[in-house]
């Protein structure tokens, strides 16, 4: 007898085989179980999961001479020619090449014929998302009410291409990727039956490289096989399939987790020079950065990561990276895979992922660079070791404070942190904006401020440089008063949106951080809202003494032109 290859000899034979589909053999093994067959079925999901196998013990299950039977005997003539795809009641269509719509008519003209000898005419229509619009077009009535002998079954693995018109004539099945661990375990049986010793790790090896694809497992057990040896190791599989070995991986990580660029570059280099492609190698980078972040966030990663043994117990720096620093390694690594996919220069660009992860700086919590920077150190171990603390400096928001309130924004940027026993040095008149000696506290104890509704301006450009939308809203509001710590501001275009939209509580915390940061203390905004019909105050006479008010730039009938200027803070070149 010829060889058969593994994925075709251990194909399933009925719903029970099937491996890792349990929520659909449950609901079609029901099915069958209690009559209610449908006349259509649309199966979608990766390659290798089983999908054009279930359809194929569906078609045994209805025309089984023992049934019709969730478990078809397998032993009948019907069942034994569904098997070998030679029943004439079974047919089963290429959807890549019979997608025409000649093709489609053929199919509309041959199911009116009643089966030869099972109960269904059952068509498997492969790959249908490569049918075209006017073949799909040709079958919707008969897919929609075909004859009672016959039942459509869809399957594809690219779903966003079947038109909607036929998916919902249809009850669709998603097929799900097999796990790791379902894989290793089918692997294991298949080695058993065919007398093969597998060393430990050889098919976790296996699996991962299958992605989910049991027929991909079964494909690559079967290269392994054929090399002739009745044992194999991991070795095996990394010489034979050409898999980069996971020292590659760890070499790389550690060298990136003690920002070594150059140790990163050496063993990156080497697995390229031992002729790893390099998609391989940036494919392997990413899972490994994955398993990385999953033993270090995971409450249980034994559950999750099929290769875990090889990182359980090991003393790698990579192990002690933070998971903040883990994502952003990973969305490096997952850019550069989709670059290096589509590049002549693959190599380069996966060089250059390796560059960019080893000099990315260590994420560090804002209370560590709060307590660094006010108790004049560096910034202190855990994940953010090896930040600088010009780069800690360059992360804060600019204009507003990450200490509290109470600081404003200069060319140099204070932090401070309270303690109980002594405040901190800080140089209150740059981290205020108001000189000490212009402060002073009131009777209860309340700051009193020197500068009163003239800083309104001030307020309103920081607001301007945050949020330049909320400060179009604020275009016709004048500072009415300032008095210990409290600014009230009369707004005169108060329609009910612009009212709903500066007292909301988002906004309201802006706006008065903003005032906070001019000022350089705490500050209640109050606002007050005109009323309807009202006019804005149109001489200096009219508004509070002090406000600053500027010149319109452009004529006063060019209304929206002006507030277009005092949003962005624009000047007018030229005018036709």
């Amino acid at each position: 007898m010829s060889y058969v290859v593994l994925a075709r000899k251990w194909r399933p034979e009925t719903f029970s085989d099937v491996v890792g589909q349990k929520h659909v053999v449950g609901t079609l093994s029901a099915a069958v179980r209690s009559g209610r067959i449908s006349h259509a079925y649309l199966f979608s999901g990766p390659r290798g999961v089983g999908k054009t196998t279930v359809a194929r013990i569906l078609a045994k299950a209805l025309n089984c001479e023992e049934g019709p039977s969730e478990n078809p005997c397998g032993k009948c003539v019907s069942c034994r020619e569904i098997a070998k795809g030679k029943s004439l009641d079974v047919i089963e269509i290429d959807g890549a090449s019979n997608r025409k719509i000649e093709d489609a008519r053929s199919i509309r003209e041959t199911v009116q014929y009643a089966p030869l000898a099972g109960r269904k005419k059952v068509y498997i229509i492969d790959e249908a998302h490569m049918l075209t619009r006017e073949a799909f077009n040709a079958l919707l009535k008969t897919l929609e009410e075909p004859p009672e002998h016959v039942v459509f079954i869809l399957a594809t693995t690219e779903f966003g291409k079947i038109p909607e018109t036929i998916s919902s004539r249809c009850q669709h099945f998603d097929f799900h990727r097999i796990s790791q661990a379902e894989l290793e375990s089918r692997l294991l049986e298949i080695a058993t039956a065919e007398d093969l010793e597998v060393a430990d790790g050889t098919l976790g090896l296996l699996a991962a490289r299958a992605d989910g694809s049991m027929r991909d497992a079964e494909s690559l057990l079967d290269q392994l096989m054929s090399v002739g040896k009745t044992a194999i190791t991991p070795d095996d599989v990394v010489s034979i399939l050409g898999i980069p070995d996971i020292e590659v991986f760890f070499g790389i990580s550690d060298a990136v987790a003690d920002h070594d660029a150059g140790a990163a570059l050496e063993a990156l280099t080497g697995a390229l020079e031992a002729g790893f492609d390099p998609r391989d190698l940036i494919d392997g980078l990413v899972e490994h950065l994955g398993n990385l972040l999953l033993a270090t966030a995971a409450h249980d990663p034994s559950k999750l990561v099929g290769r875990f043994a090889e990182y359980r117990g090991r003393d790698s720096a990579s192990l002690h990276l933070h998971a903040d620093d883990l994502v952003r390694l990973l969305k490096i690594g997952i850019e550069s895979q989709s670059a290096v996919k589509w590049s002549s220069q693959s190599a380069l660009l996966v060089e250059l992922a390796v560059i960019r992860m080893a000099r990315l700086d260590r994420t560090v919590s804002i209370d560590e660079v709060v307590r660094s920077i006010a108790g004049g150190g560096g910034v202190g171990s855990g994940g953010g070791g090896a930040l600088k603390k010009s780069s800690a400096s360059r992360s804060l928001p600019n204009n507003t404070s990450l200490a509290g309130r109470g600081q404003r924004s200069s060319s140099r940027t204070q932090v401070t942190s309270p303690q109980p026993e002594r405040a901190p040095d800080v140089d209150l008149e740059h981290a205020s904006g108001t000189p000490l000696s212009e402060k002073a506290c009131g009777s209860d104890g309340m700051v009193e401020y020197a500068g009163g509704v003239e800083m309104w301006p001030d307020v309103l450009a920081a607001i301007r440089r945050e949020k330049p939308a909320l400060a179009a809203f604020l275009n016709e509001a004048d500072a009415a008063e300032f008095s210990r710590g409290e600014l009230a501001v009369t707004v005169h275009n108060g329609s009910r949106f612009h009212r709903d939209q500066l007292e909301d509580r988002m906004n309201m915390k802006l706006m008065e951080g903003m005032a906070e940061s001019v000022y350089g203390g705490p500050v209640k905004l109050r606002l007050r809202f005109a009323p309807a019909g009202s006019s804005r105050p149109g001489s200096a006479g009219d508004r509070p003494s002090g406000a600053r008010q500027s010149e319109p730039r452009v004529e006063a009938d060019d209304s929206m032109l002006n507030k277009v200027i005092e949003i962005f803070d624009g000047d007018i070149v030229k005018r036709s």
